[in-house]
């Protein structure tokens, strides 16, 4: 046989095996299209494309010193779909020691009628590469942020806190919520039908976008001095609460924000309020009311420093007898007395000359029974009656702070207009905007406006600088160095179960600004059911430190002699 027939042979045969393997390839795929499509359809949708959320970083939240007091730190969160889950009870055995959670509860969660539980949401990296290790079908890890706050829980009451979703839900972080937050991402991802997510199984992914940071106005070392001085008289006193707000008398920013309440114990430590009381509850003022009085009288020419008020020790209005807080003969006082000394029945005298009407308008002029501007979550206007409302005997309450709501802030506002000459400056915790690289880009100040004019300005600070001297109700105001004005307040309590007032429960406080030319601090001090009743006794004091400190930190220079 020659060449040519040997590889003619070689094709012929190549050629058969080729057909053969052809036919078989041909009978496997019409096997497979016609008696496994389904099954093999099935094993395709079992691969699940999962989205998942994730979740942005918040903003930081800084004080003006540019140190973080509330920022988020990545976490991992374990999450369960109970649907996937065939061994409850068994895996959350082996789950809970590593979660550090009661594996009963984890078993009743892993076998809710649910797609979707959160069985820890701060795992921790350790514990979560634990989880993942394991590989438990229904059990996912995903990325996630927990909110600290590094400058302690004196800030808590004014900051709010952050919920599961890691929105604000109360405080600064919920007015500023828009801004912190950022904008949450997503992916998708490839799973087995056991949960577990495929190598390469990132199907596709739109990055989180961090939220903006802030700058607030508050200062972290006056703001420690604060706490740490209300903490004490709050433990001295066994006072009920205690707040306090220290303002740039210039700008209008809060510098300090203490809110507490007493501690379980008498004498035991105070804990931080749930929320900012300094800003958000109202009570009866008592005599630092008395300032507005005092300007319309002054602005409508019916008194002046010098002139004179016939107190007897009582005054009755329509069957109701007001009285001075200590018994006295009558006697005669300049206005500037009747305003150092406090005196009730003097400042319901003006008050009758006054007229209702006037009484209220100066009341609502000098910012009180209105928004502060502040915007802060809560933030109340108080509570101011119009004439109409008023009982016949108002005009004796009203003037002397017992028949009106206000709140700490807006008290304090108050007396800040009176340091900026009669302009009101309205008050803010937001001083910036942080960007991604540490930029700080500052706000426009809001808008003042005149209350009062300088004049009368000028003459309240006068009359009230004695209310620190030796004559006074509170020379425990007095900061040796520098002068000071201000006023004191006590007022009962409204009682919560009868008409009337509590016995024995009292708001004491202090409000005020210093040096007195050139004005740097404004503050107030609230206690509330103290052992002494008197905020001459209760909050100068504590007023006295913390200005004190405040003009030392802002290095202030010391205007008059100690």
């Amino acid at each position: 046989m020659n060449h040519s027939h040997k590889f003619a042979r070689r094709r012929v045969a190549a050629l058969g095996v080729l057909v053969v393997v052809f036919a078989i390839l041909l009978l496997r795929l019409l096997f497979v299209q016609v008696f496994e499509s389904n099954a093999l359809g099935a094993a395709s949708d079992a691969e699940i494309d999962t989205p998942v959320a994730l979740t942005a970083a918040r903003g930081t939240i800084y004080d003006r010193s540019g140190n973080a007091i509330a920022i988020s730190a990545p976490e991992t969160e374990v999450i369960a779909d109970p649907f996937q889950i065939t061994h409850p009870k068994k895996e959350a055995a082996i789950l809970g020691p590593i979660l550090g959670l009661p594996s009963a509860r984890l078993a009743v969660e892993m076998g809710e009628h649910s797609g979707y539980v959160l069985l820890d949401q701060y795992a921790g990296s350790g514990a979560a590469a634990k989880v993942t290790s394991l590989r438990f079908a229904g059990i996912t890890e995903a990325p996630t942020w927990e909110r600290f706050t590094p400058g302690g829980s004196g800030f808590e009451p004014l900051l709010g806190v952050v919920n599961a979703a890691d929105d604000g839900a109360s405080g600064l972080e919920y007015q500023y919520n828009s801004l912190l937050a950022g904008h949450a991402g997503s992916e998708v991802l490839e799973e087995s039908p056991d949960g577990v997510t495929l190598p390469g199984g990132v199907l596709m992914k739109r990055p989180s976008a961090p939220g903006t940071g802030i700058e607030l106005s508050i200062d972290p070392a006056l703001q420690l001095d604060t706490y740490q001085a209300v903490a004490a008289e709050v433990t001295q006193s066994h006072a009920t609460q205690g707040m306090a707000l220290v303002l740039n008398t210039r700008t209008g920013g809060i510098l300090a924000a203490v809110n507490l309440l007493g501690g379980p114990q008498p004498g035991s430590s105070p804990v931080s309020a749930p929320s900012a009381l300094a800003l958000t509850q109202v009570f009866e003022p008592g005599s630092m009311m008395k300032l507005t009085t005092f300007a319309g009288a002054l602005t409508q020419g019916i008194i002046t420093q010098t002139t004179t008020e016939t107190v007897p020790d009582q005054l009755p209005i329509d069957g109701s007898i007001f009285h001075d807080a200590e018994s006295h003969p009558t006697e005669t006082l300049t206005d500037t007395q009747v305003i150092d000394q406090s005196s009730n029945v003097g400042t319901i005298e003006i008050a009758q000359r006054l007229g209702t009407s006037a009484v209220y308008n100066w009341i609502r002029r000098l910012g009180f029974g209105s928004p502060t501007g502040l915007h802060y979550p809560g933030d109340s206007p108080g509570i101011v009656n119009p004439p109409s409302r008023w009982s016949p005997t108002a005009i004796g309450s009203t003037p002397i702070g017992q028949n009106e709501a206000v709140s700490a802030l807006q008290m304090a506002d108050a007396y800040n207009a009176i340091a900026n000459g009669g302009i009101f400056i309205p008050p803010h915790f937001l001083d910036g905007t942080v960007g991604p690289k540490g930029n700080l880009h500052k706000l426009k100040p809001s808008p003042s406006h005149r209350v009062i004019s300088v004049a009368v300005a000028s003459t309240l600070a006068s009359m009230l600088s004695g209310v620190v001297a030796n004559q006074g109700t509170a020379p425990a105001a007095a900061i040796p160095g520098y002068s000071v004005i201000g006023k004191t307040g006590t007022a009962q309590v409204p009682s919560t179960t009868h008409p009337g007032y509590t016995p024995g429960d009292y708001f004491g406080s202090f409000v005020g600004f210093a040096p007195s030319q050139h004005p740097v601090i404004t503050a107030i001090v609230v206690l509330k059911h103290a052992a002494q009743m008197y905020g001459g006794s209760v909050a100068a004091p504590v007023f006295a430190t913390i200005v004190g400190d405040a003009l030392h930190l802002f290095r202030v220079p010391p205007s008059v002699a100690g």
